[in-house]
């Protein structure tokens, strides 16, 4: 969201999977005789006033439109996902002179950019400032809509972030950044839409005007501006216990029991470390998703004699997606 969200940026190993719309910031300090009002409630919409009574005053109100489910932020995670490996495609293509097949996946790109696009909640922000006398002397009204998708759905695959990874450095590894031949373990790995979405349609120009060395480098540049990827060693045990709770959720899946138990282990050694690097008022929530997982290693070691029916199963997967959830929603927020 451009102009309303600083970007703060820090290290981390991901984004958590909600991102919280906060479209202003702390007041101005609190020197009298500034005051700030806020009505926040559940219901749009939000309105904010700053300035002191009977002086010159701002109003901020903003109105969301849409709301983001768990379902739909991975609905937008995939098809980030599915946007870079257009992009992939399409250089490849235009490397290899083959521009018709390169505009395609081009446009695929754009099509699944404009389909998160159409997923994402926006927001319309009015801003009204009032000289003493009530009079409006500012008066602005604009869209917004957030533009910045973490791709942790299903952990990168390696045929998204290895060519991403090999634009920026030449090389499949990064700080932090670990790609293997099938299922992935990656950092926080975000998509800037408006950055590929600009790239994206520089290049569809250049392709329509045979120009490849330029669809060439705005190809080149949606990889490394597109993406930011970011590394905080102190969440490196909460992602290994994430990845191990993915793999048991895709175990569980196929009904192997076992493997499901033997990632759960992994994960479960990973949370117990995890729960000693972290502050002391956040390691009640990781001893829950400990016992919990305690618990459910306890019934699968019970199925080597009595293997759990399908309505069990899906119990069990439900409850293994809840603490994929929960884990991400651990990671330090990226704004």
């Amino acid at each position: 969201m451009r102009g309303i969200l600083p970007n703060t940026i820090r290290k981390s190993l991901l984004v958590a999977p909600g991102v919280v719309l906060t479209l202003l910031g702390p007041t101005f300090g609190q020197q009298a005789p500034t005051t700030s009002a806020e009505h926040d409630s559940k219901a749009n919409p939000v309105v904010r006033t700053f300035g002191a009574e009977g002086g010159y005053r701002t109003e901020v109100k903003s109105e969301t439109h849409g709301t983001l489910s768990q379902d739909d932020r991975r609905q937008a995670s995939l098809l980030a996902a599915q946007v870079f490996q257009h992009v992939d495609e399409a250089r490849k293509a235009t490397v290899s002179d083959d521009l018709e097949r390169a505009l395609k996946e081009v446009d695929k790109g754009r099509e699944a950019i404009k389909a998160i696009r159409a997923l994402l909640p926006k927001t319309t922000v009015r801003t009204t400032t009032t000289a003493p006398g009530g009079k409006a002397i500012y008066e602005d009204e604009r869209e917004v809509q957030e533009d910045r998708i973490p791709l942790y759905e299903g952990m990168v695959h390696a045929r998204t972030l290895a060519p991403i990874l090999a634009a920026r450095r030449d090389t499949a590894q990064t700080a932090g950044v670990r790609v293997v031949e099938s299922e992935a373990i990656s950092t926080a790995v975000t998509a800037d839409l408006d950055v590929v979405e600009a790239q994206l349609s520089r290049a569809a120009k250049a392709l329509k005007d045979k120009k490849p060395d330029e669809a060439t480098t705005a190809l080149l540049l949606a990889q490394v501006r597109g993406v930011d990827i970011r590394y905080n060693k102190e969440d490196t045990p909460l992602a290994e216990a994430r990845d191990a709770i993915w793999l048991a959720k895709r175990a569980l899946e196929e009904n192997n029991a076992a493997q499901a138990r033997a990632n759960l282990s992994i994960a479960r050694g990973r949370l117990e470390v995890y729960r000693q690097i972290v502050p002391e008022d956040r390691r009640q929530d990781v001893t829950q998703m400990l016992s919990q997982v305690n618990q459910m290693e306890a019934q699968l070691r019970k199925e080597a004699n009595r293997p759990a029916d399908r309505a069990e199963r899906t119990r069990q997967g439900n409850a293994v997606t809840q603490w994929w959830d929960e884990v991400n929603r651990w990671f330090k927020r990226h704004f």
